[in-house]
């Protein structure tokens, strides 16, 4: 009995220090040259009430609950949000430097208690704005081994919410409009693949080569063209995928191998914008279950469906793409 104590308070012991050891400060900062005059994208930013229209978290639960101040717009205005699943918190003007920069102070009270900085940072470009959004605290204790994955997902938070942000302010704007699905179960099905491993650059070069190819050489195809991802991580940069196209059982044989999809249970999200927002998409879409404690299946392939093929659509805000991300069986 006494050695399992001592066994456990060295493991403790160890964890303790191996914790006060690491450094859990983050910072990050992106920018975004948005086409919109510095004067709205400035008035956009202050009014704490557009917030919930390109928020990159309050996206995942359109219910939550949120409160402002009398004086959201001005220097201690807040607006304090509390939810079942993008859990409580407050965030408040610290400092307002009309067409120069916002400083806010950002408050979590659950999951977990901690506090961070929050800055804006404005410069006109020839009628258009170059916004700079940069957040850094410090992870509790507990979670400092968390600090260096806190910081990569807090920079695609970032990303999206200042997409989101220049398409709320120009909807001529390339950007993404994103919808969450719900769950759906796939069907099996055959296609036919062209591999495609590398980083994201090296992924859009083949897209549409690929599926062109594999249009001319599945003449007969039986669904949309799309594109499979093997271990599947929404952060990597590095990609092992399949560009394929759906074919019938009865297809002649080709230079392609022929290979089964085997269905499942999925999270489903539609993007309706340009390609090059896709890794956002997907990004928001692992978030969303980790949010909601949706269990995912890493195991399994990801799905990314075109329902135009790349290239045939004029207007890059009104291409739409369907994601799907395995999961584990849901029960009632």
């Amino acid at each position: 009995m006494w050695i399992l104590v001592a066994v456990i308070a060295v493991i403790l012991l160890a964890a303790l220090i191996y914790l006060a050891a690491l450094d859990g400060d983050f910072q990050v900062k992106r920018s975004l040259r948005i086409e919109a005059p510095l004067e709205s994208t400035f008035a956009a930013i202050v009014d704490f009430k557009t917030w919930p229209e390109w928020s990159p978290w309050l996206m995942h639960e359109a219910e939550t609950a949120i409160v402002y101040s009398d004086d959201y717009r001005s220097e201690e205005g807040f607006y304090s949000w509390d939810g079942k699943y993008v859990g409580a918190g407050k965030i408040t003007h610290l400092s307002i430097k009309p067409g120069r920069s916002i400083r806010q102070q950002l408050e979590f009270t659950r999951p977990f208690k901690t506090t961070n900085q929050v800055s804006w940072d404005f410069e006109k470009q020839d009628g258009a704005t170059l916004v700079s959004w940069e957040m850094s605290g410090s992870m509790p204790f507990l979670f400092r081994y968390m600090a260096k994955r806190t910081e990569q997902m807090t920079g695609r938070d970032c990303e999206l919410g200042l997409a989101l942000l220049g398409g709320y302010l120009n909807a001529r704007m390339p950007h993404p409009q994103l919808a969450f699905g719900g769950t759906e179960t796939l069907e099996t099905f055959s296609y036919w693949a062209i591999p495609c491993n590398g980083n994201l650059r090296q992924l859009e070069a083949a897209r549409r080569g690929s599926i062109e190819t594999l249009r001319e050489a599945a003449a007969n195809r039986v669904g949309m063209s799309l594109t499979l991802y093997h271990r599947f991580d929404p952060l990597s940069a590095h990609y092992q995928a399949e560009i394929a196209i759906p074919v019938s059982d009865h297809m002649p044989s080709s230079n392609y191998q022929k290979r089964n999809f085997s269905g499942g249970s999925y999270c489903k999200m539609s993007l309706r914008g340009d390609l090059k927002f896709l890794p956002l998409a997907w990004y928001a879409l692992a978030s969303h279950c980790r949010i909601r404690k949706i269990r995912t299946e890493p195991e399994r392939p990801a799905l990314e469906i075109y329902h135009s093929d790349p290239g045939s659509t004029v207007d890059s805000n009104e291409v739409v793409t369907t994601l799907y991300l395995p999961i584990k069986q849901q029960r009632d």
